[in-house]
């Protein structure tokens, strides 16, 4: 009995470690990286203009200059950042420090506390980006939208019930919004739009076996963004076992693009890279 005990447990640690090794070399073949699709990197589909894209070295400008400049140069994504104002009117800034800072100079330390003071509308739109550009509110995007088409992606304000006093029922699929919770994912596509589970810099075992488990069980994910020096074998995986669909922020890599783009990932957001000439513009000035 000992013999056939011992025999049992062999047979047993044998198919378990045979199954560890299938299942080992399934993750590292299907998770190999493979570019096998060189993208047309001059094709609008593939790129977001983050924060209304770069314009003479400035980044996270949500300006009106920005953004009619990269509808001039093709895209046909922008993202913009969506704070509330004092008084609650959603207008485009990626954070109130930042915009403050970018339109208040020469603050003494004494008085820094102004930079995190949240102006109201009015104040926020008497300012001035770096002394010559025009702040955005929602409403201008969206009567800009109405002249010059494109689609919106949009992070900070996931709350449908705080966009859809901007966005009627019929163009919310044109619009896509991060969320950075599953009930925020679940209750913009409830409202109609294209949600994408904000996931940050994520790998299988932070956050991925989490999307696998929900994938299974629970929420199901159609697109995710996360930061470009995310696990790309990870990446790799849930794309190819879920469908998942990837947006990666911020890149402005020719090379990037090049490899990853068509083949792991559908978008990427970008500061600075022209569509029409292919090159990246502003990439040694651009202010981080």
């Amino acid at each position: 009995m000992s013999i056939i005990k011992k025999n049992n447990k062999l047979f047993i640690c044998g198919l378990f470690t045979t199954l560890l090794l299938i299942v080992v070399y399934s993750f590292y073949n299907i998770t190999n990286p493979k570019c096998v699709y060189s993208p047309d990197l001059s094709d609008s589909k593939y790129f977001i203009a983050h924060a209304t894209g770069s314009l003479e070295g400035y980044t996270y400008l949500n300006s009106k200059e920005s953004l009619m400049a990269s509808l001039e140069n093709g895209y046909t994504k922008i993202e913009i950042d969506l704070q509330l104002t004092s008084d609650s009117v959603l207008v485009c800034v990626h954070n109130w420090e930042q915009f403050n800072k970018m339109t208040i100079p020469n603050i003494s330390k004494k008085d820094s506390l102004i930079y995190k003071k949240i102006p109201s509308y009015k104040e926020f739109k008497s300012r001035i980006i770096y002394n010559k550009y025009t702040p955005l509110s929602l409403d201008d995007v969206i009567n800009i939208q109405k002249k010059h088409p494109f689609s919106i992606v949009t992070d900070r304000i996931s709350d449908p019930k705080i966009l859809n006093k901007y966005f009627m029922k019929d163009v919310r699929h044109h619009i896509m919004v991060e969320a950075i919770s599953d009930k925020d994912y679940q209750d913009l596509k409830n409202s109609g739009y294209t949600p994408m589970l904000s996931m940050g810099q994520f790998s299988l075992l932070h956050g991925g076996i989490q999307i696998i488990y929900s994938q299974l069980f629970k929420q199901k994910y159609e697109w995710i963004t996360a930061e470009q020096h995310c696990s790309k074998r990870t990446l790799r995986l849930l794309k190819k076992i879920f469908g998942i669909k990837f947006a990666l922020a911020t890149v402005n890599s020719e090379d990037f693009f090049s490899w990853h783009l068509a083949n792991d990932i559908e978008l990427v957001y970008t500061d600075n890279w022209n569509l029409k000439t292919q090159l990246n513009n502003d990439q040694n000035n651009a202010i981080k």
